[in-house]
């Protein structure tokens, strides 16, 4: 394989490339940064746009869902961050995630000839292995009228050919997959244009066509499995049923069908992360 190695000079680069209206318009490229979400986060209290991007080449400190790390080949993999002021309603912010998940599957299927699937909330799949994180965080609850600002973190698995023995097992890349590596750039640039058109269409009809497309491609849906939450030792167990029309996780149990906003889900026998 050929490695293209280190993308120099995205900043110059990378508009000739978009085909958005927003997304990645206003950019900021550092070489290595702790975490792009957490520079996404100060870049929007400076007033930062709807779009603006923040990406890098390596994070020294990035990090998933539960507080979780997340490990990076220096200048291997697309690791960014968009700034959003969604007019959703915050009881329909679960919805941005999986829209996320979709745009960056149907990226993926443009560059190689594999069809992902999503493990709910915010993973993406490739042979059942997890190939792309995104991380939503963010002002849940505007006060005095303010807008919402949340930023949407995605960490997506290139040309990376290690991982840490921990989750090498559960992960992959696209150059693992396929073989090759993959230019970047190109990639970066139909990723952002399939998010733009998953967020406004989400913004639109409040998820109606993301909740049907998310189900198509959902990772054990119809299958029994057990949803545990690592911050209180908790646990359900049941049959996934698909996604409500907040981005919840529909889990029917013994006690009737119950609605999930976050956790691990554990099914067929392994355990799959929702970093």
């Amino acid at each position: 394989m050929n490695d293209p190695n280190i993308i120099i000079g995205v900043s110059d680069e990378l508009p000739s490339l978009l085909r958005t209206k927003r997304f990645g318009r206003e950019l900021r490229w550092l070489s290595s940064v702790g975490s792009t979400n957490a520079e996404a986060i100060s870049w929007a209290a400076e007033e930062a746009p709807e779009g603006a991007l923040v990406g890098t080449d390596h994070q020294s400190a990035g990090r998933g869902r539960h507080g979780r790390a997340w490990s990076d080949s220096p200048g291997h993999n697309l690791l960014f961050s968009l700034v959003l002021h969604p007019t959703l309603s915050p009881d329909y912010f679960g919805l941005i995630p999986l829209a996320a998940g979709l745009a960056v599957a149907e990226a993926i299927e443009l560059h190689t000839p594999f069809l992902p699937t999503l493990k709910w909330p915010n993973d993406v799949l490739i042979a059942g292995r997890k190939v792309c994180g995104i991380l939503l965080e963010g002002q849940l609850s505007p006060k005095n009228g303010s807008r919402s600002t949340m930023v949407l973190g995605i960490g997506l698995n290139v040309n990376q050919t290690e991982f840490p023995s921990d989750v090498s097992s559960r992960a992959t890349s696209l150059a693992l997959e396929t073989g090759q590596f993959l230019p970047r750039l190109p990639l970066l640039a139909d990723a952002l244009l399939a998010i733009e058109k998953r967020y406004d269409s989400l913004l639109m009809d409040r998820g109606a066509d993301i909740l049907k497309s998310f189900e198509e491609r959902m990772a054990g849906l119809g299958d029994n499995a057990s949803i545990s939450f690592p911050h209180s030792g908790n646990s359900a167990l049941g049959t996934i049923l698909g996604v409500a029309e907040n981005g919840a996780l529909r889990l029917m149990t013994d006690d009737g069908e119950q609605l999930f906003h976050a956790g691990e889900i554990t099914f067929a026998g392994k355990t799959s992360f929702a970093d």
